[in-house]
């Protein structure tokens, strides 16, 4: 566990926290009319300046907008996790795996006809990432995009894990793809690793308290998904159990069967507004769960960040927390862009 406990990754992240959007630059943010005048705001007045000081802010698109910032997270990641020596550490690696699922993941998505809006996400999110990062890497990230055929990636993730997962779930006769069990494979494949991981390398409060925070991302997560199918899709219940998450979530099997046998997204939906989470939801948008659930995660990780000085927690929770900033900053510009209301754009950030 050489430098893994080390004080300077706790005070460095924290540090990096501290350079955080605070609410005054989200007031700021919303009340911009384009997306230059965000470009302007967050290169003169925010951290972001760094990743953003040969930008020119009257040209830059939404698009380009949000690769930078993309690349501003996974560089500030990197910063961390170099300056404490552990690009390798097992533990700390678990943020480079999520990250390999992400782009797998669209780069399956990128192939399925129905899919036009993932297909620019893909490419974006495949540009917004730094160029170094593919020393981190286990594949050829570069290579995904020209992949034009489940082949093609296949032959990307040779020598990977993922080959082996992937491999197991081959087009059908009419060439579809089986993306929900593809999901579920990959995903349960990094739960496992984490797990694994600490299980074997912490004891005690600290390992209690890291399992806290991925179990409960595992629950949120096939919650979020039992209500998205019912609200947005005609499938079975059986096709929404092959999409959950198994791996050591609080949440009993029966107790998720419960939610998947509701027969709407409404009673869903009711059910949660009387369990532990008290999701009070807007029922006129998926939206909402998806904001309570991710603001579930972004309070755990902020008490973390405030009130430990336990790095690898910290680690964690930083993770987190700015992911959800950057999320924040993709709602602003999405919603300046399509000229949604102040109001509508402010219901959407977490901080």
């Amino acid at each position: 566990m050489k430098n893994m406990d080390s004080p300077a990754i706790a005070s460095k992240a924290k540090a990096m926290y501290g350079n955080r959007l605070k609410q005054e630059d989200y007031e700021e943010l919303i009340r911009k009319r384009s997306v230059p005048e965000i470009a302007a705001y967050l290169k003169n007045e925010t951290d972001y300046g760094a990743s953003l000081k040969d930008i020119y802010e009257n040209t830059i698109h939404r698009g380009q907008l949000e690769q930078l910032i993309r690349r501003h997270m996974f560089q500030r990641l990197l910063k961390l996790l170099k300056f404490s020596q552990l690009t390798k550490n097992e533990f700390y690696k678990m943020n480079l795996i999520q990250r390999e699922i992400d782009i797998i993941l669209m780069s399956v998505r990128a192939l399925t006809p129905d899919k036009f809006e993932d297909d620019d996400r893909f490419d974006d999110m495949v540009m917004s990432l730094p160029v170094f990062l593919n020393d981190y890497l286990s594949f050829n990230m570069a290579a995904l995009p020209s992949a034009k055929t489940f082949g093609d990636i296949l032959k990307v993730l040779e020598r990977t894990p993922y080959h082996g997962i992937l491999q197991a779930y081959p087009p059908d006769k009419e060439g579809k793809l089986d993306y929900t069990s593809m999901e579920r494979e990959l995903q349960s494949y990094y739960y496992e690793y984490v797990f694994e991981v600490i299980n074997r390398t912490f004891k005690g409060k600290r390992k209690k308290e890291l399992l806290e925070i991925y179990r409960t991302q595992i629950e949120l997560s096939n919650i979020t998904k039992i209500y998205r199918f019912k609200k947005f899709f005609k499938v079975t219940n059986a096709e929404i159990r092959k999409a959950m998450l198994g791996n050591k979530t609080r949440m009993s099997r029966a107790q998720i069967d419960e939610l998947i046998e509701l027969p709407t997204a409404e009673d869903v939906l009711k059910a949660l507004e009387s369990s532990k989470y008290h999701l009070y939801i807007d029922d006129d948008d998926y939206v909402f769960i998806e904001y309570y659930a991710n603001k579930i995660k972004y309070n755990l990780a902020k008490r973390y960040m405030h009130f430990s000085i336990d790095a690898p927690l910290i680690f964690t929770a930083y993770s987190i927390l700015f992911e959800t900033e950057v999320q924040n900053l993709v709602n602003i510009i999405e919603g300046i862009r399509y000229e949604t209301p102040i109001e509508e754009i402010e219901k959407l950030l977490i901080y």
